[in-house]
């Protein structure tokens, strides 16, 4: 008989990260807990996915989740979530602070089943107060095992009191025979008004301030000017998000619109073909007081299809990368021309990171890998 592992994840249950549970549904039987709001696409998620109400997911607004900060210490809710949790032999939450976290963490002493959490969160007691203090404190008792995403966020949690023989890093991984090098598509290059001897550099994130985006803009400008051969080279950015209408303007603004172009959001089952339309891919990512790079899926992605990559050294992002790319500082146009120009001039340099890059997904990153190391952490948990 199947193991019954409930996966809990509110509004950020995302089909990408789920790829990592499918391999293992051969001997568990999973079922995961949203929100009626979520904030992604969960079609393709190969197993039950059951919704609940969320407070925290109705009132958006700031200023309305405030009052739940204070009294909750979180407002990532999940109502009756308790009651659902009954009959699970495991459970599988996400962050230390997350309030359906401790939801799950207040059902295991009645339910009895084990309590793990994945945590993304690489910066210090975020979101700091008593309230939510008394979340992690419950989170330290409680959780069975902790599996952090990075080693930065290993050492977020051993900052905030969690018990250190219960912690064990966990990145994730993607389906390395989905994401892996072919030929640009000549499709794609047509509808984006681009040729196949074009240097495509490719950025694809959400169009948010600290993904870095006015950075590239500024970085791609200056290489514009400083090239003799400018109708050459190209920007793809792939992703929406609400400075869309602001990037844009800076496009014009600048004079770019023959090299820049936004080509908007992709299915999953495309994005290797837009991956693969690049000679180089970007994430100027930048820290912000709240937030800096968990991880940085699309980093993988691009690595995983032989591409160089270039990014910052923020948050996790040196751990994901590696030796397989260029790492440059954030906010910093000036360092993303540099970056540009070393590999724009050096085809063999583009060459040598992305078969790095391949070689290093192959061996951290390969879906297959991470879910059997997810079966050996389960089955250690059941047994003991």
């Amino acid at each position: 008989m199947k193991k019954r592992v409930a996966i809990v994840r509110g509004p950020n249950l995302s089909s990408w990260e789920m790829q990592n549970f499918s391999p293992l549904m051969d001997e568990f039987e999973f079922c995961a807990y949203t929100s009626y709001f979520n904030n992604f696409d969960l079609t393709t998620i190969p197993f039950e996915v059951k919704k609940l109400f969320s407070v925290g997911q109705f009132v958006k607004a700031r200023i309305l989740r405030k009052p739940m900060n204070i009294w909750m210490g979180d407002y990532h809710d999940l109502q009756g979530l308790g009651s659902a949790l009954s009959g699970y032999e495991i459970v599988h939450s996400v962050e230390s602070y997350y309030y359906c976290s401790y939801q799950a963490g207040l059902a295991k002493k009645k339910n009895n089943y084990k309590l793990v959490l994945t945590v993304w969160e690489n910066i210090p007691y975020i979101y700091y107060s008593e309230v939510s203090m008394r979340n992690r404190s419950l989170m330290a008792h409680q959780a069975d095992l902790f599996l952090p995403t990075s080693e930065r966020a290993k050492e977020v949690l051993i900052l905030e009191g969690m018990p250190e023989e219960k912690i064990k890093v966990q990145m994730p991984g993607i389906d390395i025979k989905h994401f892996h090098p072919m030929d640009k598509d000549k499709e794609y290059l047509s509808l984006f008004n681009c040729s196949e001897d074009d240097i495509i550099v490719l950025f694809v994130a959400n169009l948010y301030r600290e993904k870095g985006i006015y950075d590239l803009i500024y970085g791609f400008k200056r290489l514009i000017d400083r090239s003799a051969n400018k109708s050459k080279l190209k920007l793809l950015i792939a992703g929406r998000g609400k400075e869309k209408d602001r990037v844009e303007g800076w496009i014009k603004k600048l004079d770019l619109g023959n090299n820049v172009h936004l080509i908007g959001s992709y299915n999953y089952a495309l994005m290797p073909k837009i991956h693969n339309l690049a000679d180089i891919f970007i994430l100027p990512s930048l820290p912000t007081p709240n937030w800096q790079e968990q991880f940085g899926y699309v980093l993988i992605e691009s690595m995983a299809t032989g591409k160089p990559v270039i990014s910052t050294l923020s948050g996790s992002i040196p751990e994901v990368v590696g030796d397989a790319g260029i790492l440059i500082q954030s906010n910093d146009f000036y360092s993303i021309t540099s970056a540009l120009e070393e590999l724009i001039n050096d085809p063999r340099k583009r060459a040598e990171l992305g078969k790095q890059g391949r070689l290093r997904v192959e061996k951290l990153f390969d879906v297959n890998k991470v879910a059997n190391s997810i079966r050996q952490h389960y089955n250690e948990l059941l047994t003991r």
